[in-house]
């Protein structure tokens, strides 16, 4: 008999469910929703970065609090200099750090967070999940890498990508068999409700599934619960709290859209570039409250 928990269960069902609006419901139709669903909850699930930092190192004066708003901004602009200038260093990088956060939010446990090689298996699982992704979607993947870094990709290397990270995988998996093995069932199920996912479904709906229902969602309960642990709806707190940093976060793709959407880039490729932009200094701040944590 199978056992997971209600919450992995209700992930694995409505992964099938969105799957078959996939199929089924007109593709304008859910490029819009699948639009609203990134800029909303996942957006606003990287919206309290800074207040995870003064909760954690207990920052209690608002001077230190505008140093690190700062700090953040300034990294976020770094990357935005970054994908114009050297697009393909900032696209690689975009790539291995947001492969590495994936992984680790969707396998990582606090009892075992601490240990470091499973850092290399959360990065090697999360660049599956993206070589899957990419290979199942290779042509407009292709159009957008182009886009955004200028850079012709060949076809065979998302294959080569998808064969190594794979194998790296399994091989990372045999390696901390001890700490994943109470993971593997419910794994494996949900990278075939995954793979259905991605195999049926266009680039931008597979993304904003596995993107909000995957990763946002999980991530914003633990931050939720991080910020306010003694709280009965953590969660309703956070995204009262987030709501101000959410609005210039949307403020800051409309200013990417007047400035960068020139018809040399599609507005797919600039939503990609935008969640690049504030992937890097979000990722570091979840790795550090985790080890913090």
């Amino acid at each position: 008999m199978l056992k997971f928990s209600k919450y992995e269960s209700q992930k694995i069902g409505f992964t099938l469910i969105f799957t078959l609006f996939g199929l089924t419901l007109p593709s304008s139709f859910l490029w819009v929703i699948a639009v609203i669903n990134v800029l909303t909850i996942g957006v606003i699930h990287g919206a309290n970065d800074l207040y995870i930092v003064s909760i954690v190192k207990k920052y209690s004066i608002k001077s230190q609090f505008y140093y690190l708003f700062f700090i953040y901004v300034f990294f976020v602009f770094i990357m935005v200099l970054a994908l114009l200038h050297v697009p393909q260093l900032a696209l690689l990088l975009f790539v291995l750090v947001s492969s590495f956060h994936f992984g680790e939010q969707q396998w990582h446990k606090n009892t075992f967070v601490n240990v470091p090689r499973l850092h290399l298996f959360y990065t090697a699982y999360g660049m599956f999940l993206f070589s899957l992704l990419f290979y199942t979607h290779e042509e407009q993947t292709l159009i957008i890498v182009k886009e955004i870094s200028g850079l012709q990709i060949n076809p065979n290397t998302i294959l080569y990508l998808s064969v190594a990270s794979f194998l790296a995988t399994i091989f990372l998996t045999l390696f901390n068999l001890g700490q994943l093995k109470s993971q593997l069932l419910f794994q494996f199920f949900a990278l075939i409700a995954l793979i259905l996912l991605f195999t049926q479904t266009s680039l931008l709906w597979s993304f904003s599934v596995y993107f909000v229902l995957w990763h946002s969602i999980p991530s914003l309960k633990e931050q939720a619960n991080v910020l306010y642990p003694n709280d009965l709806k953590p969660v309703r707190k956070y995204i009262k709290l987030a709501l101000p940093y959410w609005v210039l976060s949307l403020i800051g793709f409309a200013i990417l859209l007047y400035f960068f959407n020139d018809n040399t880039a599609s507005l797919l490729a600039l939503f990609f570039g935008f969640l690049a932009a504030i992937t890097i200094p979000h990722v570091g701040i979840i790795f550090w409250m985790h080890q913090k944590n």
